[in-house]
This record gives C-alpha cells, sequence and structure tokens, in this order.
C-alpha cells in the first residue's frame, strides 16, 4: 500500500485502525504516484517481479476482480 499527499500520522492511524499487515509506505510527494500512473485514489496498480506494470484498478478494487488478475499474473 502506497499512502499518497498524507502526513505521515495520518496514514499510521489509517493503517493502525485498519489492522493492515503488509508494507505501506508514504509517497508524500507523489512520486510513485507519478511513476506508476496514478490520477485517481485508490488506485490499485499490479507490478510484476521486473517492476513492469500488468494491470490497474482505478477506484475501489473489488475483491474477486483483484483476485482474477492476479492469479492470471502468477500463472505466467
Amino acid at each position: 500500500a502506497v499512502n499518497v499527499g498524507q502526513e505521515r500520522q495520518t496514514a499510521a492511524n489509517f493503517i493502525a485502525r485498519l489492522q493492515i499487515s503488509y508494507p505501506a509506505l508514504l509517497d508524500a510527494e507523489s512520486q510513485v504516484a507519478q511513476r506508476y500512473g496514478v490520477i485517481a485514489l485508490p488506485t490499485t496498480v499490479l507490478v510484476d517481479r521486473e517492476g513492469v506494470v500488468r494491470g490497474k484498478i482505478l477506484g475501489e478494487a473489488e475483491a474477486a476482480t483483484f483476485e482474477s488478475m492476479v492469479q492470471a499474473l502468477l500463472k505466467n
């Protein structure tokens, strides 16, 4: 997870409230968002092991859509 343009404490409170167990990064200057072409939030970007963008979901990602995209990437 990457938090864009938020204060560190705001992001930390959000992560704690949702009990997020995976890595979460702070993108205070929107550099990561720009690198991956994020134009709206939330956006899910699927990146392969080589750093190549393989999929993007604009808006809230439904679990079934996300899982199907990840499964397709894992097969390749």
